[in-house]
């Protein structure tokens, strides 16, 4: 239908401009193209000899509750410009469906003295400013029962086991069942990687460090951090378990979201592989409970003995400790969680073990046969690899590389992503390719002599000389340390040190730290 026009309307000397809108998230269809909207406007324009067109501004896909658009701000500018004096807008909900925001760019354009007229005959701003309230109500009352119905299918879906939005890293969407999880066999390594090193009493930030070294991409496309390890320790969807609803946004007029509380979650078990079982995964989220109540949030820090040091008289694990104005140390668990009732401190200075270890670790590398013990250690524990075996992997990453360039091409080429991200994510993919094919020459000139027992053992001393004893060495070179108070009952079938009768002695006379080593 086309509207009788008001008074004053028709005449050439007004300058047009022509607004038109498509949002396809509207009925989930885009029921009205652009260019049908466009040309159906000019050719209302010409029949009723409005005026010149001076230029049409355009927001596609674009929601009508917001007003940050493009078409809008370029709009505005014009009118600022004095170059429009007339909108020819389909109806006044292309403008938008937010009441109060509409209101105030119609109070924007009566001072600016621009009239606006619908193809409709719904509205003319010189004769309908009375009922634009009721319109503009109606056009938001529409959006909201929109967005309601939109929740509600939303809802059902996650209720059935559907997994709505972006696969999580280490599973992808199927190609054969919608809104269905399968595993990603490469990235659940990596997941399952991330849990053993969590199990083995790495942190958060030390985990991310050993991914980022390792070129393992996040699943944002860049480097791994804290927040990222930790998250996915604690999402339950690698258990086999579908876990939405957890946010919500905080109306149809916002982009802003807001958590909401557990008991609104919807938890749907068991709907697909799982990459880590179950009883790992609630014996994580154990380790994590416990973990931030004996020692705060988590800095990423991994103290040297961590998990390598127990407590002589009760046998249990001894946590690390500082006090204000005191060197770092360690104390038994059973005596910082339950008192004197249980144990006793046990208290034994970090630097005072760490002086110890590097003095026993530089006598051993001046023995020859050591130097081979050590040497054979460190292949296996920090697993170095042979030649050929370097050379196959790299040669598998640069395949996998290649593959993963392939597909970003092909999003490129789709529109899938946008030229910007492209270049970025390229731009990695290159450098990588390019690191990966500089240690390939080597490996073939025959220049790479990271396996060389000598050289080897002689980095290992540097580093220690020079940086000191820190947990991966640690783990490398001792077995356990035992501290033993005065007085100590001492297990001969719990310990087995092999001690003599004069030995045992000393110990219960005056305690003992004792440090075993791997070679």
């Amino acid at each position: 239908m086309i509207g009788v026009l008001g008074p004053g309307v028709n005449g050439m000397n007004n300058k047009i401009g022509i607004y038109v809108r498509e949002s396809r998230d509207e009925n989930g269809e885009n029921y009205e193209t652009i260019e049908t909207q466009r040309d159906l406007l000019i050719k209302y324009i010409k029949d009723n000899k409005l005026g010149s067109i001076k230029r049409i501004y355009i927001d596609d896909n674009v929601s009508g509750t917001g007003f940050e658009r493009d078409g809008i701000k370029a709009l505005k500018r014009s009118i600022s410009d004095n170059e429009i004096n007339l909108i020819v807008i389909k109806d006044l909900s292309r403008l938008g469906r937010n009441n109060a925001k509409t209101l105030l760019f119609l109070d924007f354009l009566e001072e600016k003295g621009v009239r606006v007229i619908t193809y409709d005959g719904r509205y003319d701003s010189k004769k309908d400013n009375d009922m634009v309230g009721i319109e503009t109500w109606f056009n938001e009352r529409y959006c909201r029962d929109i967005s309601k119905k939109i929740r509600a299918n939303l809802r059902f879906k996650i209720e059935k086991g559907e997994y709505i939005g972006n696969a999580p890293f280490g599973y992808e969407k199927s190609q054969h069942k919608k809104n269905k999880l399968v595993v990603n066999r490469e990235q659940a390594e990596n997941v399952k990687k991330i849990y053993n090193l969590y199990k083995q009493g790495y942190g958060y930030r030390y985990i991310a460090q050993v991914l980022n070294k390792d070129g393992v991409r996040s699943p944002t496309m860049g480097d791994w951090n804290a927040v990222g390890v930790m998250r996915i320790l604690g999402n339950r969807v690698y258990a086999g378990d579908t876990v939405q609803g957890v946010s919500e946004k905080i109306s149809f007029k916002s982009k802003k979201t807001r958590r909401l509380p557990q008991s609104d979650w919807v938890i749907t078990p068991n709907t697909h592989e799982p990459i880590i079982s179950k009883e790992e995964f609630w014996e994580i989220q154990k380790t994590r409970n416990q973990r931030r109540k004996r020692f705060g949030a988590h800095k990423g820090t991994i103290h040297v003995f961590r998990g390598l040091i127990y407590c002589g008289g009760c046998k249990s694990i001894m946590f690390a400790r500082k006090r204000q104005e005191r060197p770092m140390g360690y104390i038994c668990s059973n005596y910082s969680k339950l008192g004197t009732g249980a144990c006793t401190s046990h208290h034994v200075r970090e630097r005072e073990l760490c002086d110890i270890i590097s003095r026993d670790l530089m006598k051993l590398f001046d023995d020859t046969e050591m130097v081979n013990a050590v040497s054979e250690k460190l292949l296996h524990d920090r697993q170095i690899e042979s030649k050929e075996s370097i050379h196959k992997r790299l040669k598998k990453q640069v395949e996998i590389k290649k593959r993963q360039q392939e597909k970003l091409y092909l999003d490129r080429l789709e529109e899938k992503i946008s030229e910007s991200l492209f270049i970025r994510i390229n731009t990695q993919f290159e450098e990588l390719l390019l690191s990966f094919k500089k240690e390939i020459a080597k490996l073939e000139d025959g220049n790479d002599q990271s396996c060389d027992k000598q050289i080897m053992v002689h980095k290992f001393r540097e580093y220690i000389k020079k940086n000191g004893i820190d947990n991966e060495i640690a783990r490398i070179t001792i077995d356990r340390v035992i501290v033993f108070e005065k007085d100590d009952p001492y297990n001969e079938s719990v310990w087995k040190l092999d001690l003599d009768n004069d030995e045992r002695q000393c110990l219960k006379q005056n305690g003992a730290v004792f440090i075993e080593y791997k070679f």
